[in-house]
């Protein structure tokens, strides 16, 4: 365990540190135009559900150049792995491209990772959304697929919209539905309710109220966007986003299925892209998805361009299994999910939810 505890590596300018500092972190991240999932809160998030934060950190004469956002998560049921970022598609290196070193640096984090990985006694590293870079020794994969919309301007993103869903959002709001944006917290509430029925909905364990509020707390009023279609003032369509810097990404997305002849999850989604359009973000993505799903063809009739998700990952022992959440082992275990009670998958949920990575 002496590796684990040895956190500073010295090559030439660079060093590598565990780091603490969240303002520096999270000044980083927003100056490389980072994903949200890496911002300090999202960690705070992920170690709600008892997880260790490796926020590794690349550094040059005290500035950071590169970083490495790591969550170790760890249970007897679904193993031991780090992962960047758990509940989130995109993660992995982080580059100042202005620095020289950066791409040492970078060679130094994937480096000490495999380091890290070895002395912990993982099952492996998981690395998502990665950008194409020389990783020795790791395995790049491309599982899940994107669409990502370029936001020219909102005639623009509506003038990309397939035909056929351009007239289902204009029926939804013909059809009495208003569209709002959560601003309280009594709305994210309403969201996180009809989000446990949404996910029983699926046979998928809720998280807890608690990670969404550490993430409405900590991330910032401008970087969550919570986007409500409201049938009589009920909640039957909504969208939770997450920005920073030149993209939003769709992260969660529910629905009362008992409704959804209304077409509010078409209507939902196009305003999170005309706010997003009218905010000045340059990019709309989308979260993962398999490639020829039902939930894939949805995404693509909005005009977005495919894209793979580069993924990186290192299994010390030399191979294994990474999970999937298609797997057919899991669809008995979703049909007796899709069987409980509200009150006991909003408490079970989220003790089987946390552990699970995807």
């Amino acid at each position: 365990m002496s590796d684990i505890k040895k956190t500073n590596t010295t090559t030439a300018e660079l060093t590598i540190e565990r780091c603490s500092n969240s303002y520096e972190w999270d000044r980083f991240v927003e100056r490389v135009d980072g994903p949200p999932y890496a911002l300090w809160g999202w960690g705070d998030a992920a170690e709600l559900y008892g997880h260790d934060r490796w926020y590794l950190a690349a550094s040059r004469d005290d500035d950071i150049v590169a970083a490495l956002p790591l969550v170790h998560m760890k249970s007897r049921l679904f193993g031991s792995k780090l992962v960047s970022p758990p509940y989130g598609e995109r993660g992995s290196v982080l580059l100042d491209e202005s620095d020289l070193t950066a791409d040492r640096a970078a060679t130094r984090l994937f480096e000490r990772t495999r380091a890290l990985a070895n002395a912990l006694g993982v099952d492996f590293v998981s690395l998502r959304g990665s950008r194409v870079m020389q990783a020795p020794a790791y395995e790049h994969k491309n599982r899940f697929v994107t669409y990502r919309v370029p936001l020219e301007s909102t005639e623009t993103v509506w003038g990309n919209i397939k035909d056929s869903r351009q007239r289902q959002i204009t029926q939804a709001e013909d059809a009495t539905l208003t569209y709002r944006t959560g601003e309280t917290l009594d709305d994210l509430k309403a969201y996180y309710e009809l989000s446990l029925r949404s996910m029983r909905g699926h046979g998928t364990p809720p998280h807890s109220f608690t990670f969404h509020k550490t993430l409405w707390d900590t991330l910032g009023e401008d970087n969550v966007h919570l986007g409500m279609v409201e049938r009589d003032g009920e909640l039957i369509n909504a969208i939770l986003d997450f920005s920073l810097g030149s993209t939003v990404y769709q992260w969660g997305v529910v629905n009362d299925y008992e409704y959804r002849d209304l077409n509010g999850g078409s209507l939902a989604l196009w305003k999170s892209l005309e706010r997003a359009a009218e905010a000045g973000h340059e990019t709309y993505e989308f979260g993962r998805t398999r490639e020829g799903s039902g939930v894939y063809l949805f995404k693509k009739s909005f005009g977005g361009r495919k894209t793979w998700y580069d993924d990186l990952h290192y299994f010390p022992s030399g191979s294994g299994e990474l999970p999937h959440p298609e797997d057919d082992s899991y669809d008995q275990v979703k049909k007796v999910w899709r069987r409980l009670p509200i009150p006991v998958t909003q408490y079970v949920g989220p003790q089987i939810r946390g552990k699970i990575s995807l």
